[in-house]
């Protein structure tokens, strides 16, 4: 074919006569769309229409003790207390065909939130999802207590290989999974999922090496830690970045902001903890920092309650939290005042809280949710209860959910 010949096409001609016709003018900019005013008549009659108004109990549904099995309860209604992944969850974008459905810990999910707003007010029973996960997950298996928190990380892992396999399978693609967890694409590590830097400076020669690693929550000490422990590093990819720490029954933090400064403030490594300095070459004393690189659109604040030592024990010393909360002073950007953050990035919100009652030996969880961005209710397996805003920021809290108040778009 030479340059500038013509090829006439029955279809595209059709297309360019309808543009030009003159019945149809210019193309209409694009307008939102509203039902006709007799569609709405029609709901507004219709007996089937479920009317959702204030204070409505839709969504509100207890979950049954299985045995023991009061930590799932907690983080399940977490979860399913989680706009953005109940928005996922309940579009359709998650498939799984055949057999692959028995199987699938993503699909329970969406059926946990199909109940949940189902309208229906008797608890319900998950125990397809408490078997998926003893299968998938065999530390987790059996009737005894597990840590809410560590069936938080383990949950948000398996869903993680679900969505990530299902994602492989509908692309056609046997290989593929993302080297790193920021660099995957599912619905949890876009949600969860943010980013730790950790700088270690040679007191020596001031160089810097910097090392970022990806969390799924942010573990936080309870109590203050002496100057010159150790700081070890995060445990595995994905899972809870924390800081070991000898705790002191003095000076508890009052609020969580000193939690926060005291996570992110420098610490001198000491002479039993050096560093290879790539500048000096040889071994030198330094500080380690750690600061917020990137923050995800969930973010759980884990408080580390439990001494594990000779013998277990817990802390009960009280915590202040707020129900809004600024992460920004604690962004990588701010602390190196390398850029400045913008204060709205930063802003989140409460939407759910965890707490133990009891001790180590006999204790039990329970969490509060806000329904419907008004409300607050008290969790207890089957049993809920409307609560004021103000008891669940004198509970003891033990995990704490926040929303981001503005999400970005890239």
């Amino acid at each position: 074919m030479k340059c500038e010949t013509f090829v006439f096409n029955e279809n595209l001609e059709s297309v360019r006569m309808w543009l030009n016709s003159e019945k149809r003018g210019r193309i209409p900019a694009f307008e939102d769309w509203e039902p006709p005013i007799e569609d709405i008549s029609l709901l507004v009659r219709s007996s089937k229409r479920r009317r959702i108004k204030s204070g409505s109990s839709i969504g509100l549904r207890g979950l049954t003790n299985l045995g023991s099995t009061c930590f799932m309860s907690c983080i399940l209604q977490s979860l399913l207390h989680t706009p953005v992944l109940r928005e996922y969850f309940l579009s359709e974008q998650h498939h799984c065909t055949g057999d692959e459905r028995k199987q699938c810990l993503a699909c329970e999910m969406v059926w946990l939130f199909q109940e949940m707003l189902s309208g229906q007010k008797n608890p319900i029973s998950p125990h397809k999802m408490l078997h998926l996960v003893w299968t998938q997950a065999r530390v987790l298996a059996g009737y005894d207590q597990q840590d809410a928190h560590e069936f938080f990380i383990t949950y948000l892992d398996l869903l993680h290989r679900h969505l990530v396999k299902q994602d492989l399978i509908a692309s056609g693609l046997s290989n593929g999974i993302p080297h790193t967890p920021l660099d995957c694409s599912c619905a949890i590590h876009q949600i969860f999922t943010g980013s730790l830097q950790s700088d270690l400076t040679c007191t020596n020669c001031s160089n810097i090496s910097a090392t970022v690693e990806p969390f799924w929550d942010i573990s936080l000490d309870l109590v203050p830690r002496d100057n010159g422990d150790k700081i070890s590093d995060s445990a595995s990819v994905c899972s809870s970045i924390s800081v070991d720490s000898e705790p002191s029954d003095d000076e508890p933090p009052v609020t969580l902001d000193e939690c926060l400064e005291r996570f992110t403030r420098p610490e001198r490594l000491g002479s039993e903890a050096k560093i290879r300095c790539s500048v000096c070459g040889i071994a030198q004393e330094g500080t380690k920092q750690l600061s917020l690189k990137q923050i995800p659109v969930v973010v759980c604040i884990h408080i580390k309650r439990f001494r594990h030592s000779k013998k277990t024990r817990k802390l009960g010393n009280p915590l202040e939290f707020p129900f809004e909360i600024d992460l920004s002073p604690y962004l990588t950007c701010s602390i190196n005042k390398t850029n400045k953050a913008q204060q709205e990035v930063g802003r989140y919100r409460l939407f759910a809280v965890v707490n133990h009652m009891g001790t180590t030996d006999s204790g039990h969880y329970i969490n509060y949710v806000l329904h419907a961005g008004e409300q607050w209710f008290r969790c207890d397996d089957t049993y809920l209860t409307k609560v004021s805003k103000e008891t669940v920021l004198n509970s003891e809290a033990y995990m704490l959910f926040y929303h981001k108040k503005v999400i970005e778009y890239s």
